[in-house]
């Protein structure tokens, strides 16, 4: 009972509740952030994505990954603001599935989007197949 007293006291803030997003800044580990909140089911946001460069918000390849994510997941939330700069990223149930296919693209190597992948895959309600 301590131990929930002292929690509860934590989330409050000035008589509100806190959020249960955890909020993150910059492009910085963009993939193990997405893979991290996959596996323990809490959202993120994560802001100023390349926001001071000359071309800011996601990649390519930063969305191909969170496309891939959503192919082998069920009820993911993804939003991404007009310039990508942006994403609020709610995870879905790890299903897996078989015959998926997924263009990765050419601006990444596949070992990029595999690398994500096989930290997820052990995790999947159903066997996964899929053809990058």
């Amino acid at each position: 009972e301590g131990w929930d007293l002292e929690r509860r006291r934590l989330l409050e803030r000035d008589g509100r509740r806190m959020s249960k997003t955890l909020h993150l800044k910059g492009c910085t580990l963009f993939r193990h952030r997405v893979v991290s909140a996959t596996l323990s089911g809490k959202p993120i946001r994560i802001t100023d994505i390349r926001s001071e460069t000359d071309q800011p918000g996601l990649r390519d390849f930063e969305a191909s990954f969170l496309r891939l994510i959503d192919k082998i997941t069920n009820g993911s939330q993804i939003e991404i603001n007009d310039t990508g700069t942006k994403l609020r990223y709610k995870p879905g149930i790890l299903i897996g599935g078989a015959g998926l296919e997924h263009d990765c693209g050419k601006s990444r190597g596949i070992g990029w989007f595999v690398e994500g992948l096989l930290c997820l895959l052990p995790f999947t309600k159903n066997p996964v197949t899929i053809t990058l």
